[in-house]
């Protein structure tokens, strides 16, 4: 029998006594997404609109995606040009449009900035985007399709390793790939309890293993599950650690055998000496797609590089 088959049930037991949401997934779910990165910064526009476009631009450690809109007005004439920025969820993003007044050729003054308007911009590839707006001011709404100008140099290859790129708590990037082990004991609502596990990442998959106790406090003979689920980023989104907002990282994990799902949230703190790893609260809330919105402040310790 396939090992994953037979300790599914009681390794998501274990996992969902974590308040880790488990449902029914389809495989195809699992495909690959796009996810904003660092790698999509440049120009970009649409072939038929020549002479106009996009300058856009990551800031990924504050997860946060500025794009110049450079255009002309309505009746033509004199350039116009728009500044629109936004949080990255995942492929996409939603932004505010501005526009500023009263700025004087290579002169100190009193610029203004104002809302203008809304856009949505979502990237199809490291080379495709769509972006769709509504200027209020001007009462006019569309959708635009772009391509990159130059090639793709770095968006590739950040998906590579995108899933195992996690923002942390000071807003720089780990990478979580490699072993992280959590040394302690949780009791579980049915009377048993469960101590070390263990973690180990790869670029798409994650296994854990798990010391289960049928007995609370970890006491008496134990058994090792394991459990080895593909992995998929979703996006970052806030918690809350001990009363305190941080930086989490959405991800979903997925038994192509069994079509189980998991909702889960990683937080890396790293203001230490050494990194530390914790994920989604014991039987807490979750937010409005199920993920979980706390954090317990059970740590694992990294093992290997």
């Amino acid at each position: 029998m396939n090992i994953i088959k037979k300790l599914m049930p009681t390794a998501l037991l274990s996992l969902c006594s974590l308040s880790l949401v488990c449902s029914p997934a389809n495989a195809e779910a699992m495909e690959s997404p796009m996810l904003i990165n660092y790698g999509v910064s440049g120009s970009w526009y649409e072939p038929s609109t020549s002479g106009q476009g996009f300058v856009i631009d990551i800031l990924p450690l504050n997860n946060l995606l500025a794009a110049y809109w450079f255009t002309y007005p309505v009746e033509g004439g004199a350039r116009d040009w728009y500044l629109a920025t936004g949080d990255i969820n995942g492929d996409s993003v939603e932004l505010t449009i501005y526009q500023t007044e009263n700025g004087l050729f290579d002169e100190a003054s009193l610029v203004e900035t104002n809302a203008v308007g809304s856009a949505q911009l979502e990237f199809l590839s490291c080379g495709a985007a769509r972006w769709t707006y509504q200027v209020d001011t001007l009462g006019l709404s569309g959708e635009i399709p772009l391509q990159r100008i130059a090639p793709d140099q770095m968006c590739e290859q950040f998906l590579a390793t995108a899933n195992t790129n996690v923002v942390s708590h000071t807003n720089t990037w780990v990478d979580i790939r490699g072993e992280w082990l959590f040394e302690g004991c949780v009791n579980l609502e049915n009377s048993d309890s469960h101590g070390n596990e263990l973690f180990t990442f790869t670029e798409t998959t994650v296994t854990l293993k798990i010391d289960r106790y049928s007995n609370p406090d970890c006491t008496g003979a134990f058994s090792q599950q394991t459990m080895t689920l593909d992995m998929q980023r979703v996006d970052k989104s806030m918690a809350l650690l001990d009363g305190e907002e941080v930086i989490a990282n959405r991800f979903i994990l997925n038994d192509l055998d069994s079509g189980q799902e998991v909702k889960i949230l990683f937080y890396v703190d790293d203001r230490g000496d050494e990194p530390l790893l914790t994920h989604g609260e014991l039987d807490g809330p979750t937010d409005s797609e199920g993920f979980p919105s706390e954090i317990p402040p059970f740590f694992f310790n990294r093992l290997t590089e």
